[in-house]
């Protein structure tokens, strides 16, 4: 190898970038300055707490509408006191599981959107 080849390098640097910080809209300021946006997030997580408190009043409604008409085609005494004492009460308790388990989970995404938290499981930069 001749000299020419060997040459080494050099690093050329110049003034360092300043990089500014895009500006981000928080939604809870949103929210706290009662903004459309705000007011969209708000309405938001109260159309999805209503649509599940309707949703859990039409499962109960049917059921409970419907146990007449099953009880009088039993047609059995012990039956009826049976289904009236022990098996409508799983349903019903699975109904207000479901129910709880919604509303938190509606809420748990609000407050995720209120903290510009993605919802994906990812961490905001």
């Amino acid at each position: 190898m001749s000299a020419e080849q060997a040459a080494r390098r050099e690093t050329v640097t110049g003034e360092p970038r300043r990089v500014r910080p895009l500006p981000r809209h928080r939604a809870q300021s949103e929210i706290d300055e009662q903004t459309a946006l705000g007011g969209a997030y708000v309405r938001s997580l109260m159309r999805g707490q209503l649509r599940a408190g309707l949703t859990g009043f039409a499962v109960l409604a049917f059921t409970v509408a419907t146990l007449p008409l099953a009880l009088g085609a039993l047609r059995d005494d012990s039956v009826t006191f049976f289904v009236l004492g022990f098996a409508v009460y799983p349903p019903l308790g699975l109904i207000a599981w479901w129910y709880v388990r919604t509303a938190e989970r509606n809420e748990r995404d609000f407050a995720r959107l209120v903290a510009d938290r993605p919802t994906d499981g990812r961490r905001a930069p």
